[in-house]
């Protein structure tokens, strides 16, 4: 017959020391991660249920091509909501039409919302002279035409 193996303490504690160290740092982990969802959750209701028809976009919301300018802003608030006209200049050698046709905004183009900010941004463009007037804004529907 086989004799036992005598019992060792030593190595009993140690992998419940382990275990302890593993089940603190998932449940860690989960917390962290529940926060992050719980605060990610909250912003993105705060920005539902907060917005009004004074909100506008950022100028970081409208994909400029390389070379154009942004030479000014102006918000204008209607009925519909408010709306924020970025006057931009075409790059060297290019018309605002053309800015306009590659930017995909003629007449109107989306631009989905970021993961810190959801919300869909609408851009209509409008060739002045030798600018290009970017009407934007959070509120407008699909053009149809």
């Amino acid at each position: 017959m086989e004799s036992a193996q005598p019992f060792d303490h030593a190595a009993w504690a140690a992998n419940e020391r382990a275990t302890r160290r593993r089940r603190a740092m998932w449940t860690t982990l989960i917390i962290a991660a529940l926060l992050l969802a719980l605060f990610y959750g909250g912003r993105v209701a705060w920005l539902s249920m907060m917005a009004t028809e004074g909100d506008v976009p950022p100028v970081s919301s409208v994909p400029l091509p390389e070379g154009a300018e942004i030479l000014g802003d102006s918000v204008g608030c209607g009925s519909g909501g408010c709306s924020v006209t970025f006057t931009v200049r075409p790059p060297a050698g290019q018309s605002p039409e053309a800015l306009a046709e590659e930017m995909g905004a003629t007449p109107q183009m989306s631009v989905p919302g970021t993961f810190w900010d959801p919300r869909t941004v609408w851009v209509s463009a409008r060739p002045a002279g030798s600018v290009l007037s970017l009407v934007v804004d959070y509120w407008s529907t699909e053009w149809v035409p």
